[in-house]
């Protein structure tokens, strides 16, 4: 009987300092999607959206690329990606989430419109409970993206590994 062999991989970059400043840059730049659109007039419908997705999913495989090209011999084992992808995407829908709150705060009828979006119920700004309906929508949209971006993450870890385990 032959016992199993322990998978044992090398991880060669700072993945942690690395996925932290790339999540405060996706979930700003996530951010800014929803404060431009206010901006223009053109008031975003929803907190998540395929735009919003896209830009999380397109931010995720960037920059896992441009990650594993900094790395020496540019080297990156798929658990190093898997591990810098999920923090990423974590970082960037918590730090969306947490701007998205705020901004439903300061701009009510923007919150009233994320609330009708999810939910379907007719709030308007002068709700009392318009506070309430801002967290929930930055809560739900911050849940989803993370799902989308872990799974994104996963994605590009399969594709842009290229370290392989030595077999024994």
């Amino acid at each position: 009987m032959k016992f199993p062999r322990r998978y044992h991989s090398t991880i060669y970059g700072n993945y942690r300092r690395a996925y932290l400043r790339c999540g405060l840059l996706t979930g700003v730049l996530l951010f800014l999607y929803i404060l431009v659109r206010h901006l223009l007039g053109v008031p975003s419908e929803a907190p998540e959206s395929f735009a919003t997705d896209g830009i999380l999913l397109a931010a995720v495989f960037l920059l896992t690329l441009l990650y594993r090209n900094s790395l020496p011999d540019k080297r990156a084992s798929l658990k190093e990606l898997m591990l810098f992808g999920f923090g990423l995407s974590l970082v960037a829908s918590l730090l969306y989430g947490l701007l998205l709150w705020g901004f439903g705060l300061a701009v009510p009828s923007q919150a009233a419109l994320f609330a009708h979006a999810t939910t379907g119920a007719e709030v308007t700004p002068e709700d009392p409970q318009i506070h309430y309906w801002a967290a929930f929508a930055a809560i739900v949209a911050a849940v989803k993206l993370a799902i989308i971006g872990c799974f994104g993450a996963f994605l590009a870890a399969v594709f842009f590994k290229n370290d392989n385990p030595q077999k024994q």
